[in-house]
Parts: C-alpha cells; structure tokens; sequence
C-alpha cells in the first residue's frame, strides 16, 4: 500500500512538473539570446529536478523525523499526535479514500472517544466534533484532560446551546496532525533549501562544462 501510494504521488508530481517545465522552457528559449538550446534543456530539467528532490527529501526526512518524535508521518498513512496531560490520538487513513478522515483518543492504551472528525485544544480541555454514520449523526464533546472527565453533546444545537466554543474553532483532523508536528516546518524549509540548491548545481556544473568545451 506504502509503495503504491509513492507511485501515484509520483505520477502526480510527474504531472506538475510537465506543466510547470514545458511553458517554462518555451519562456526561457524565447528570451534566450545565446546558448539558447542548452537553457531550454535546463529549463526543462529544472522543474523535476526541484519537484523530485522536494518529494524525496520530504519523504526520507517524514519518515525519521516520525521515527525521532515517535509521532506519525501520514505518508504510511499513520497519523499520531500528543494532547495534554497524557492524551494521544491517532489515525490509520486510506490513501484513496480521505473524505472520512478520523481519529481515535486514547490514555493508558485505552480508547476514550472514537470517530473524531475535527479537534481543537484550549488549554487543557480537548474539544471534538464526531461524527457517526449515517451521515448526519454528528456528537461533540469536551475531555478535561486534568480530571479525565468527558462531556458528550449528541448535536450541534445541543453544544451551542450548553457550551457554544465547544463548536468553534476545530480543525479537521488531518490539518491538525500537520500543525501539532514540530517538525512540519522545519523539514519543508529543509526540503526547498535543497531543491533549490540541486537546480542552482545543475547549472553551475553545466555552465562550468560548457565554458570549458568553448575554451
């Protein structure tokens, strides 16, 4: 499942970057005014080289910083994150299948609140929405993490009715996953740090063969 979903990101990427090399290579052979054939082959090389090295550093760089933070990564499709005071939640989502996206609360290796859809985090209370089938069925609830005390709300009128910022604010659970990982950001600036160095590299060594072959 693991490799399969690779190769359709792959596919994707593939994609994007034919979309973004071929007009900007057409660009790049219009403007050229000298050694314009070898700047429209790097400028149609660049937008994979970038595209490639982002996906992979991302992806390596994912999966150890799950293995280091002993949080998940979500490209196995394994999402793990703490709450406060001893709380986790977790996930195990399909790659083909994201629109019902949920996750499950847990303290002690025991599940507190299942089907959680959408979460937030005020202090130390951990506020939910659920949702059940059939569609429509959706609960709210609120943990307070310091007393382990949970408050249900069967429908959304009855939690604007009894706690009305029960409801407001939550974050669909994948979104949150990402937010909650420290490492998110880091990595993704890693990652373009290092995309863009690998297209200026490019260059500069066939620039440097270049202006050695004309000498």
């Amino acid at each position: 499942m693991i490799l399969l979903g690779i190769i359709i990101q792959l596919i994707i990427f593939t994609l994007l970057a034919v979309v973004i090399a071929l007009p900007l290579a057409g660009i790049v052979c219009w403007r050229s005014r000298k050694h314009r054939k070898r700047n429209t082959i790097l400028a149609l090389l660049s937008p994979f080289v970038f595209i490639y090295s982002f996906y992979f550093t991302c992806l390596i760089g994912g999966f150890t910083c799950a293995s280091i933070f002993d949080t998940g990564c979500g490209m196995d499709g394994y999402y793990k994150t703490d709450l406060p005071n001893g709380y986790q939640i977790e996930s195990l989502a399909d790659d083909f299948d994201r629109e019902y996206f949920t996750g499950y609360i847990r303290k002690d290796g025991a599940r507190v609140v299942e089907w959680v859809t959408k979460i937030k985090i005020v202090g130390d209370s951990i506020c939910g929405e659920q949702s059940f089938e059939p569609a429509g069925r959706d609960h709210y609830f609120v943990i307070d993490t310091k007393t382990d005390s949970i408050t249900q709300y069967k429908s959304l009128r009855e939690a604007k009715e009894k706690t009305p910022t029960v409801v407001t604010g939550l974050t669909h659970m994948e979104a949150f996953y990402y937010k909650s990982w420290p490492w998110v950001i880091p990595l993704a600036i890693i990652a373009f740090v290092v995309s863009s160095g690998l297209v200026f590299l490019l260059w500069f060594i066939v620039n440097k063969i270049s202006a050695r072959w004309r000498n």
